[in-house]
């Protein structure tokens, strides 16, 4: 599968680096998907090589739970799939349907080159998600949470993309976890009816040779059943 994406013109913004006077983009975030965007593609060719500097744990701490309640054959969205790096923890795991959709057409690009995702798209998650309703057996969302506004709209458009039945996985940092009001949100979504909470972890490492998240901040996974 080849596909191409049409790259953005890029901001100069330097990744996961201190000053006295000014904390990391990566440490802060932002909403602002424009400025995601402009993050995430200037920083695409050096971002697996950081994050393996880095001890990133993320991904295959993900596919592992979601491995206890979904079948190899199932049909999975990895959204905010970036360079890939959760496909390939998903398929280390023995996933062979995954598809990707990321709002960085540089780490979309990076992440056709290795011929794991069926398919990839180049989208903007904050949006409706182009997909039709129960299109997907599982949906798997990892390091990508910080960047979102509304988390409740976000996570009704991946039930409503995922089946009855299917799963939706997420992580969400520690240090935003209940400052986001994650448990409110998860507890409201299940009194609605549309899902139903089946594990939140304790935090688990998440970057721990990043000096600025280090044991500082660390990750919390979450897995609901679509009702």
């Amino acid at each position: 599968m080849t596909q191409k994406f049409r790259h953005r013109k890029t901001k100069n913004m330097t990744a996961g680096t201190t000053n006295d006077n000014q904390p990391s983009w990566l440490t802060e975030g932002s909403t602002d998907s424009n400025e995601v965007a402009d993050f995430y593609d200037s920083w695409a060719e050096t971002y697996d090589e950081h994050l393996k500097k880095w001890d990133y744990r993320a991904p295959t701490y993900a596919a592992e739970l979601l491995q206890e309640y979904v079948s190899p054959g199932q049909a999975i969205l990895d959204a905010g799939c970036g360079t890939g790096l959760t496909g390939k923890a998903l398929n280390l795991a023995g996933f062979k349907d995954i598809s990707g959709i990321d709002i960085s057409t540089t780490s979309l690009n990076k992440a056709d080159q290795l011929n794991i995702y069926s398919s990839l798209l180049a989208h903007d998650i904050q949006q409706p998600l182009p997909f039709p309703e129960n299109n997907y057996d599982a949906l798997i969302c990892i390091g990508v949470l910080t960047y979102i506004k509304n988390y409740q709209s976000l996570f009704k458009e991946f039930c409503r993309i995922v089946r009855s039945g299917g799963y939706i996985a997420f992580s969400q940092r520690s240090d935003l976890f209940d400052a986001r009001c994650f448990p409110d949100i998860i507890a409201t979504l299940e009194d609605e009816g549309i899902w139903e909470n089946i594990k939140i972890s304790s935090p688990q490492a998440y970057l721990p040779q990043n000096k600025d998240f280090s044991d500082k901040v660390q990750a919390i996974f979450c897995i609901c059943k679509v009702t």
